[in-house]
């Protein structure tokens, strides 16, 4: 990823909201820029960073820093009256609005190639996202009321529903919100903020800012003007963000998870249907994008007596499956560290791969081969890695009742169903 300085004309130009405004968007003279107070920005130092190698089409967007994080949140908070005001029912009234906005057919025509993906391959995912946005309106008519300013800290993996929904919560409470996007993906929260243009909702109660700059997050996490702060556990903001949150005892929180998750099976599972629905949850791209989304599949704690049988439906299913044979991109600049660690720890721990290679000795290929392992002690540290990656570690139980036990102890609440008739 490269940065550069934007030519001086451009720094620090802004678009006021109205109608002309939406016309420079359709007519394509505003691409990637931070929505503020109801209009379009460019950071102020006029820095801007390209996304899209993967793809070979890269895009500037601007890359903010602190100036642009105060104005963010002076937009913000002066939004809060009017939109506390409004009461809770018409505040969730005018997020149904936002919901409306946002087409299954366009967020997947827009987001599929910043993820290596056809738009076919993806819509599926965006309208499962897009029905989590609205259900989760239908829940959030009743609740407290929220005042201040809320710092969101978007990851990639919320695409535009899972993040519509999260910034919905406080929302629909009354809170306002500065929502830093995924430099991974911002198109996502891009996606966000012009829904929220094209429903009217031009009086700023939500801001969206681009960049990873250090004195962005600084600025962010720890403004006195902030009353909430949510952010992800596997984000690289971390640093920045939840000291100086959690320095300040008024200040709210959230630390949501990012987990992968076990597949418990029973011994009387069927296990033919059972592999193909894993291989699925591991590696299919449109549902899991080659295991790199939160809670898929990492083990299977499979009963002895399956073992031998499982193993190989698995293996048949996997040759079967046509995302088995095209890996996408990998979103995680870190994943490929991250698979020869667990490479070297599977033979370090005695485990038997089953499929992949050293992905440190790979040589060319457009992303992330998947590792399956067999073998795997239920107490070793390949069991137990949490990185949601395409790592798949076959686990020997006794019995059906051990494998939701293992599940309880591996993921707290299982995420993905458990097969057959045994119950976690």
């Amino acid at each position: 990823m490269r940065w550069q300085q934007s030519s001086s004309e451009a720094r620090g130009r802004r678009w006021p909201a109205g109608r002309a405004q939406r016309r420079l968007w359709h007519v394509g003279l505003v691409r990637q820029a931070n929505w503020v107070g109801g209009g379009w920005a460019r950071a102020e130092r006029g820095l801007e960073f390209e996304v899209g190698e993967r793809t070979g089409g890269a895009e500037r967007w601007p890359r903010s820093g602190a100036e642009d994080a105060r104005r963010a949140l002076e937009a913000a908070a002066s939004a809060g009256a009017e939109w506390q005001r409004l009461g809770r029912a018409r505040r969730v009234a005018e997020l149904r609005r936002v919901a409306e906005a946002l087409e299954t057919g366009a967020v997947s025509a827009a987001l599929a190639p910043d993820l290596g993906l056809g738009a076919d391959e993806l819509r599926g995912r965006i309208d499962e996202e897009l029905f989590r946005f609205r259900e989760a309106l239908e829940l959030l008519l009743e609740g407290p009321e929220e005042r201040g300013v809320g710092a969101f800290l978007a990851h990639w993996s919320d695409l535009v529903g899972g993040l519509g929904a999260r910034v919905a919560r406080s929302l629909a409470a009354g809170r306002t919100l500065v929502v830093r996007s995924d430099r991974r993906l911002p198109r996502a929260a891009q996606l966000l903020a012009q829904a929220f243009e094209r429903a009217g909702l031009a009086g700023g109660p939500l801001c969206v800012l681009h960049g990873d700059q250090p004195d962005l997050d600084t600025t962010l996490a720890g403004s006195p003007a902030v009353a909430s702060v949510r952010v992800r556990e596997a984000d690289s903001a971390l640093s920045a963000w939840l000291p100086r949150a959690m320095a300040r005892p008024e200040t709210i929180w959230e630390l949501w998870r990012v987990a992968n998750a076990s597949l418990a099976l029973s011994e009387s599972c069927d296990v033919g249907l059972a592999a193909d629905d894993c291989v699925e949850r591991f590696l299919g791209r449109s549902t899991t994008l080659s295991a790199q989304f939160p809670g898929s599949i990492a083990r299977v704690l499979c009963p002895e007596r399956l073992f031998s049988r499982f193993t190989e439906e698995l293996l048949a299913s996997l040759d079967r499956s046509p995302d088995a044979r095209r890996p996408v991109p990998a979103l995680d600049a870190d994943l490929t560290d991250h698979l020869a660690h667990a490479w070297a720890l599977g033979l370090d721990e005695g485990a038997t791969p089953l499929r992949g290679e050293d992905p440190l000795g790979r040589a060319g290929g457009d992303g992330p081969a998947g590792l399956v392992f067999t073998n795997v002690a239920p107490r070793s540290g390949l069991a137990r890695l949490t990185h949601p990656a395409p790592i798949l570690a076959l686990v020997r139980v006794p019995s059906g009742v051990d494998a939701a036990e293992l599940q309880r102890e591996l993921d707290g609440e299982p995420k993905v169903p458990v097969h057959g008739n045994s119950q976690p």
